[in-house]
C-alpha cells in the first residue's frame, strides 16, 4: 500500500528486530500508532513472518505492559507463547543467603541478619573475631540523659563478649557473605535499555503478522488557529519523540479522553511468602460422651471438592465492539492525512485538522465576571467533534487575541472570547414590579398568587467589526418570559443575542418569579397586603383593585369598632373595681350622711356597668358583620 509521507525529524518507542530458528527474517516495523493525552500510547509493529517465531525488542520499562497488553494478529493462526528473560531482583538473589528478610539498612540489622556467622567487631579500643549470638538493647547514662545503645553479643575464643555498638564501630565478615550481599545489592538494578520477546505462533508459512501493545507516553497537546480573514480552523497537536529510537512512514492516530490505566509489574519475579504448616505435629484425639455414654471420636468429615473448568456459558452478550466503546467512553480519534516520520529527541508539531467555518464575531457582555467590559467574541459551529484547546484568534492584519476551548460534540456551537473592547462601557437598568393575579377565599384565610416580574436591559456602543450582541445573564430570579432576541439556557445563564444597529446593542429580558402568600382575613399579614396595593408597591386589575378598595374601607371600620370593643372592656373592667371597693367601703360606714352617700355612688356605677356591657354587645354586633362583609367580597374569588 502506497502512503504519502510528511518528514519530520522524529517518535517511536520501540526498536524492534525480528530473527527465525531457520531463516533469517526482517525486524518488525511500528507501522500505527495511536497517542492519547493522557500519557498512553498504543504501538502497532508488522512483522514480514517467514516461520513460526518473531523477536522483537522493546524499552525495558514497557517490559511489563508488553505482557499486560499485547495483542496478536496472525491471519494463519493463533499464539503458541511470548518468552523472555526472568530479570534478577533483589528477593531471588536474597532467597538462600543470610538476608533473606531484605538488605540490612544499618549495623545493628546487619549483625542480626549474621546471627551464627563468623564476624570480626572492631572498635576504637579493641577488635573482637567470633561467632554472632545475638544483640541485647539497652538504655545508657551519657552526660546525665539515658541514650538508647544495642550491644552485640558474640562467642570468641576466649568466651563471651558483650560490644557496645557506637559511632565508628566497623564489622568484618568473610568474602563470601560480601560477594552474597553485593549480589543482592545489584540485583534490582536494571542496567540494559531493551529487553527481547520470542514470540511463538502456531503456524509456520510466510504472511505480515500485527504485533500492537499499550504502554506510557508523552502526551501529544493540541492547539488551535482561527482564521477570521479566512473563515478556516485549524487543528495543530504537538508531540515528542523521548524514546531513544526514531520512527519511519508511521500512521498517526492522535486520541483524546482520560482512559484509566494502571501502572503494572509483570516482569520481576514475585515470591509470596507461605504460613506455616503444623499439621505434621502429632495432634491429641478430642473425645465427647455420646447421650449413651459411649466414647466417640471426634473427627472432621472432610468432603473433596474438584478444580475444573467452569461451565461453558457461551459468548457474553451485550458486548460493545472496540469502536462503539471508543465512542460511548467519549475519546476523539483523529488521523493524521500523511505518515509521519520523526526522529528520536525531536518534536513535531503538525495540523491535523482543517475545516471551513463561518465565525460570527459578536460583542459579549458577561455581567457577572466583568462588570462593564465587552468582550469580542467568535462564535462557531462544527459538524464533527472537536478536542480542547488554546485557540489563536487571528485575522488579516494580525493576532487579535487568545481564547480558552474546552472542546465540544458535532453540531453544537460555542463562543470564542479572545479580547476585552478598551473603554467600553455597558448601561443596566432594571425595573422590578408585583403583581397580585388572582385572590382564592376558604376559611377566613385568603390564597394570594403573585408575580414579580424583572425587566433588564443592558445597552452599549460595540465596535465596527461586532455584527452581534450577546449577554450571559445569570439564572436565578425567575422564568425567562420574553427577550428582544435569541435565548438559549445553559451552565446557569440565559445566552440572549440581538442584532447590533448603528454600532449600538441593546438586549432587553422579563422574568418573572411566581410565587403564592396565604393570609388572613383582618389581620396584620392583610393589612400589609392593603397597604402594598393602596401605594402602588404591588398592581392589580380592575377587579381586584375594586374588591380591595371595598376591603380597605371595611377593615377601618373593623378596626374602629375593634378599638371601641377594647376600650369597653377596659371601661367594664373599670367599673367592676370600682363596684368592689365601693362595697368593701360600705362595710365600715356607720354615720348615716356618708352611708347614704356610698350607696348612692354605688347605684350609679351599677347602672354604668349595665350600659358597658350593653354598649360591648353592640359594638361586638357591628365588628361581625363588617368582617361578614369584608369574607363576603372575596367569597366569589
Amino acid at each position: 500500500m502506497l502512503r504519502s509521507k510528511t518528514t519530520f525529524s522524529a517518535l517511536m518507542l520501540i526498536t524492534t528486530c525480528l530473527s527465525g530458528f531457520a531463516n533469517a527474517q526482517a525486524a518488525p516495523e511500528i507501522t500505527q500508532i495511536e497517542l492519547g493525552q493522557a500519557g498512553i500510547a498504543r504501538y502497532t509493529m508488522t512483522a514480514e513472518a517467514n516461520g513460526n517465531l518473531i523477536s522483537f525488542t522493546v524499552p525495558e520499562a514497557a517490559s511489563s505492559d508488553v505482557l499486560a497488553s499485547l495483542v496478536v494478529r496472525d491471519p494463519a493462526g493463533g499464539v503458541v507463547d511470548l518468552q523472555t528473560d526472568t530479570p534478577g531482583s533483589a528477593a531471588a538473589a536474597l532467597r538462600e543467603t543470610a538476608f533473606s528478610k531484605g538488605v540490612p539498612q544499618d549495623t545493628e540489622q546487619l549483625l542480626s541478619a549474621l546471627r551464627g556467622e563468623i564476624v570480626t567487631v572492631t572498635t576504637a579500643t579493641s577488635s573482637i573475631t567470633g561467632q554472632v549470638m545475638g544483640l541485647r538493647h539497652f538504655i545508657a547514662v551519657e552526660d546525665g540523659e539515658g541514650v538508647n545503645r544495642a550491644a552485640v553479643i558474640v562467642l570468641s575464643g576466649t568466651g563471651v563478649v558483650e560490644i557496645v555498638l557506637t559511632p565508628g564501630v566497623r564489622v568484618g565478615f568473610s568474602p563470601q557473605i560480601a560477594e552474597k550481599l553485593a549480589d543482592a545489592l545489584n540485583a534490582g538494578q536494571v542496567t540494559r535499555a531493551t529487553r527481547q520477546f520470542d514470540l511463538m505462533l502456531e503456524a509456520d508459512s510466510a504472511r505480515d503478522v500485527d504485533l500492537s501493545y499499550v504502554t506510557e507516553a508523552a502526551a501529544w497537546k493540541n492547539s488551535w488557529r482561527l482564521l477570521l480573514d479566512e473563515g478556516r480552523l485549524q487543528g495543530w497537536a504537538t508531540f515528542e519523540n523521548v524514546s531513544g529510537a526514531d520512527w519511519d512512514d508511521v500512521e498517526m492516530t492522535l486520541t483524546t479522553g482520560s482512559p484509566v490505566a494502571f501502572d503494572r509489574d509483570l516482569i520481576d519475579p514475585r515470591f509470596v511468602s507461605r504460613s506455616k504448616d503444623d499439621s505434621a505435629k502429632p495432634q491429641p484425639i478430642q473425645v465427647k460422651a455420646s447421650s449413651a455414654g459411649i466414647g466417640l471420636l471426634s473427627m472432621h468429615s472432610g468432603r473433596a471438592h474438584s478444580v475444573g473448568r467452569a461451565q461453558d456459558s457461551g459468548p457474553a452478550s451485550g458486548s460493545a465492539s472496540a469502536g462503539d466503546a471508543l465512542d460511548s467512553s467519549g475519546i476523539l480519534r483523529y488521523s493524521l492525512p500523511d505518515a509521519v516520520d520523526l526522529k528520536d529527541g525531536r518534536t513535531a508539531n503538525l495540523m491535523y485538522l482543517d475545516v471551513s467555518i463561518e465565525p460570527e464575531i459578536r460583542g459579549l457582555y458577561r455581567p457577572s465576571k466583568r462588570q462593564g467590559t465587552i468582550l469580542m467574541a467568535a462564535s462557531i459551529t462544527s459538524d464533527q467533534a472537536l478536542a480542547s484547546g488554546l485557540v489563536s484568534v487571528q485575522d488579516e492584519n494580525g493576532f487579535v487575541g487568545d481564547a480558552p476551548f474546552l472542546g465540544m460534540q458535532a453540531g453544537q456551537s460555542t463562543l470564542l472570547p479572545f479580547a476585552a473592547v478598551t473603554g467600553s462601557d455597558i448601561q443596566t437598568v432594571e425595573d422590578r414590579g408585583i403583581r397580585l393575579t388572582t385572590v382564592v377565599h376558604q376559611a377566613g384565610k385568603l390564597t394570594l398568587d403573585f408575580e414579580d416580574t424583572r425587566t433588564t436591559t443592558y445597552s452599549g456602543a460595540l465596535p465596527d467589526m461586532a455584527d452581534l450582541f450577546t449577554v450571559e445573564h445569570p439564572v436565578g430570579f425567575g422564568e425567562l418570559d420574553s427577550t428582544n432576541g435569541e435565548a438559549e439556557q445553559a451552565n446557569g445563564i440565559y445566552r440572549i443575542t440581538a442584532p447590533v444597529m448603528d454600532g449600538s446593542g441593546m438586549v432587553s429580558l422579563v422574568e418573572t418569579n411566581r410565587f403564592q402568600k396565604r393570609v388572613r382575613l383582618g389581620a396584620g399579614d392583610f393589612g400589609s397586603v392593603l397597604a402594598d396595593i393602596e401605594s402602588g408597591r404591588i398592581t392589580v386589575n380592575d377587579n381586584l383593585r375594586a374588591a380591595f378598595d371595598q376591603a380597605s374601607a371595611l377593615k377601618v371600620k373593623v378596626e374602629t369598632a375593634r378599638r371601641l370593643e377594647d376600650a369597653a372592656k377596659a371601661r367594664y373592667k373599670s367599673l367592676g373595681e370600682e363596684q368592689k371597693r365601693l362595697l368593701e367601703n360600705l362595710k365600715g360606714v356607720t354615720q348615716e350622711a356618708l352611708r347614704t352617700r356610698y350607696l348612692e355612688a354605688l347605684d350609679k356605677t351599677e347602672t354604668e356597668i349595665a350600659k358597658s356591657f350593653d354598649d360591648m354587645d353592640q359594638i361586638k354586633a357591628e365588628y361581625q358583620a363588617f368582617e361578614a362583609k369584608l369574607w363576603a367580597i372575596f367569597s366569589d374569588m
